[in-house]
């Protein structure tokens, strides 16, 4: 019988390490006017013959609101609760100690989840289940809705903005994780256009008539997915009602979807544009910078005044407010079209200060920012606070196959702008006209909305308002106001001014609204653990349990290994690989063009097993050492030792040596100074007694009993290599074989 050859064959890395727990995902979504609700379904299966405690961080979209989790273990479904951090923490210790199986959910920022297993035992299975909404916005007449599915790596220490190691997202690219995903579109938007711009898919109808999108098989968790809904007709501004069992205080819930139609622009504007130009825009997301830009410089005319900035490690001015003519835009085009992903690292807040401090043209009413990047930072915070305080408003269009969408949200919002989001296969000259659109606007100020009646509480609106944007709010009552009262009001340079009306009401079923209503309240509080726990929210102050009891002979008896789930490596990150084309191709036809890995742009979450480049020969563990002391002797900052080390090829042996050390728990910060003193003291080693006293310091922070294990992986890894080349004896050869002889049939693979 004729066999289909296989073409792709995934396996462990290390012959001792278990196979990739996580084997597929499943979404399943629906889509009701402004409501999108989804359930994730994650499964996990332990093939190894250890006991494992599985770590995962992956991404939900910034502005979901977790309403459920569950945990079904061998075909066993129990529900989470969730509680204080503090005590979830605690039970989840407990029950690890004891033998049962703990599972804890942990929110981070950014829409950034923590899936926790513990004691997960050879041959079993879990499925992790999370159910989320969010709450859409009609921006310029279209929602846009988007299922993000991996995390790509980001600059900067994730530590320093909060995250605990084992929660540091890793890419990898090795991972290969299958998804399926369906989407419901109800009836309320029956006669809308909708399209997935990231993906292959098929249209269906439902038993109930409504329209249905599914995935074509071959989809992964390599990059967002995202679809746009266009209704044919405009939207009403509306009320959305629900009784609300949580608070008898305030029993009726409000929100309020007003609908501000556009007003005045300015005759001319005075805008800054500032690209990222570091390496992780290289590829996709540097084309789609300039496929924006192009757009922009479109949208211009006479009168208006521009800068053009770049940055990555260092901020380069290109263009610095002239008039612009026709013949200045021409040139400004060509410009553009040189523009490449070739300046290191994301520095963004040097690059602000430095834009922010830019003359803002003759214009009284100052100059805009609009950022084009892909947002993968660390530690936005200072960023944040800088911008606020540089009396810029900063729009921002976030590129890439997986933006970090929350770092961008928060920068405009912060400043009174606003963001779009465009992946490879959306139009981007289209977003940045509908950025331009908004930046032509005149500000408005004091916006406030008027619910007819005293609520008990509000939330919202933000304090930025666009005319063709959707502005949403909440409120609580002890009894429901008048629909035909509710206005949307503000102030221009005018006076006061309605800018819209709520003209029709719709019923909302459940406890969804006074959940998401609550979840809008605690992201405006610095911190409310009982609200949370009030309404069974996942926050910064809480997390979510669940613990499956086994039977006293069924308990886990031994140590559980720890095993951190890598995620896929985003598409087209950093031009390691090519977003293809997706219209119109074959069912067979790969949809990632992988090209040739650049090790100088990887980031240091990124693990490789298989070479990197024919062309450029592995550091040897002399290098390697000396790239730690040299930085080091020149008064390099420790957190940013990894990213120093980053340009160096590594040999396969030593990549994995790493590998071992970080999943012993340590940063790579401290992993990259343990080798360093490993090479300098191990026989026939560096014997560098300077290197010996700087490392000092830095290595007694580490603990002592870890500080000896990662020593003796390095030794057991690396110990027969000579330091200055990667050449083993036949003998050699043959006893590290020998020691890594694998079980027939232990290896794992994919056809």
């Amino acid at each position: 019988m004729y066999k289909e050859p296989a073409f792709c064959v995934l396996k462990s890395r290390d012959a001792f390490a278990p196979s990739p727990v996580l084997k597929d995902v499943q979404c399943h979504g629906r889509l009701d006017a402004v409501l999108f609700e989804l359930t994730l379904r994650q499964t996990y299966c332990n093939e190894s013959d250890q006991v494992l405690e599985v770590i995962y961080t992956f991404p939900l979209p910034d502005q979901a609101v977790v309403l459920g989790f569950a945990s079904e273990l061998n075909g066993e479904r129990h529900e989470g609760q969730v509680v204080a951090k503090h005590r979830a923490e605690r039970l989840y210790e407990e029950s690890l100690a004891e033998g049962d199986m703990p599972v804890m959910l942990e929110a981070l920022p950014d829409g950034l989840h923590t899936a926790n297993i513990g004691n997960l035992k050879a041959g079993d299975r879990v499925v992790l289940e999370v159910r989320f909404a969010q709450l859409l916005a009609f921006d310029q007449g279209r929602l846009r809705v988007t299922v993000p599915t991996t995390i790509a790596p980001r600059y900067g220490s994730a530590e320093r903005s909060g995250l605990q190691p084992q929660q540091v997202p890793q890419a990898s690219l090795d991972a290969e994780y299958p998804v399926t995903l369906s989407l419901t579109v109800g009836n309320a938007l029956a006669h809308a256009t909708v399209d997935c711009p990231t993906h292959r898919f098929a249209t269906g109808v439902t038993a109930d008539g409504e329209k249905r999108l599914d995935l074509l098989p071959g989809a992964w968790l390599d990059r967002d997915v995202v679809f746009t809904v266009t209704p044919q007709e405009p939207r009403a501004s509306l009320l959305v009602h629900a009784n609300n069992h949580f608070d008898t205080s305030a029993p009726f819930t409000m929100m309020a979807a007003l609908q501000p139609a556009a007003g005045r622009v300015k005759e001319r504007i005075a805008l800054k544009l500032l690209v990222d130009c570091s390496g992780s825009m290289a590829g996709d997301s540097i084309a789609s910078a300039r496929a924006a830009l192009h757009g922009v410089v479109g949208g211009l005319s006479r009168g208006d005044h521009l800068s053009l900035s770049r940055f990555g490690t260092t901020v380069q001015h290109l263009l610095t407010l002239p008039d612009l003519s026709p013949s200045a835009l021409r040139r400004l085009h060509h410009q553009i079209d040189g523009i490449n992903a070739d300046l290191g690292g994301t520095e963004m807040l040097n690059a602000f200060r430095e834009v922010f401090a830019l003359p803002s043209g003759s214009d009284d009413t100052g100059a805009d920012i609009l950022l084009i990047t892909d947002g993968e930072i660390w530690q936005a915070d200072e960023l944040i606070d800088t911008a606020r305080c540089s009396g810029h408003r900063v729009f921002a269009i976030g590129v890439g196959s997986a933006p970090a969408e929350g770092v961008l949200r928060s920068l405009a919002e912060a400043t009174g702008g606003a963001c779009e989001f465009a992946t490879p296969g959306e139009v981007l000259e289209a977003a940045a006209q509908r950025m331009l659109s908004r930046i032509r606007q005149f500000s408005v100020t004091n916006v406030r909305l008027d619910w007819g009646s005293t609520p008990v509480w509000t939330s919202g609106p933000a304090s930025s308002v666009f005319g063709g944007d959707t502005v949403i709010a909440f409120a609580g009552f002890t009894c429901p106001p008048p629909t035909s009262s509710i206005r949307l009001l503000a102030e221009d340079a005018r006076g006061a001014v309605e800018l819209a009306k709520v003209q029709t009401d719709a019923s909302c079923a459940g406890d969804r609204l006074p959940r998401i209503a609550a979840a809008h309240r605690l992201c405006n509080a610095a911190e409310d653990e009982a609200l949370a726990i009030q309404y069974q929210l996942m926050s910064r102050q809480t997390n979510c349990i669940v613990v499956h009891r086994r039977a006293e002979a069924d308990k886990a008896s031994e140590q559980a290994e720890l095993h951190r789930v890598s995620s896929m490596l985003a598409a087209g990150w950093g031009a390691t690989s090519r977003v293809s084309e997706m219209v119109n191709l074959p069912d067979n036809f790969l949809q990632v063009m992988y090209s040739p890995v650049r090790p100088d742009i990887v980031g240091s979450q990124i693990h490789f097993s298989r070479t990197l480049s024919q062309s450029r020969p592995p550091a040897t563990i002399e290098l390697m050492a000396r790239t730690v002391a040299e930085f080091l002797a020149e008064g390099g900052q420790i957190h940013e030792l990894a990213m120093h080390c980053e340009g160096l090829s590594l040999h396969s042996e030593a990549q994995q040596a790493l590998d071992d050390a970080v999943r012993l728990g340590l940063n790579v910060e401290q992993v990259w100074l343990l080798f360093a003193h490993w090479a300098n003291t191990r026989r026939d080693g560096l014997a560098d007694g300077d290197l010996a006293i700087t490392l000092q310091p830095h290595l007694s922070a580490i603990d002592p009993g870890v500080r000896a294990q990662v020593l003796r992986v390095y030794e057991q890894r690396l110990g027969a290599y000579p330091i200055d080349g990667w050449t083993l004896s036949r003998a050699q050869r043959l006893r590290r074989s020998l020691g890594r002889l694998v079980p027939l049939g232990s290896e794992k693979q994919r056809t």
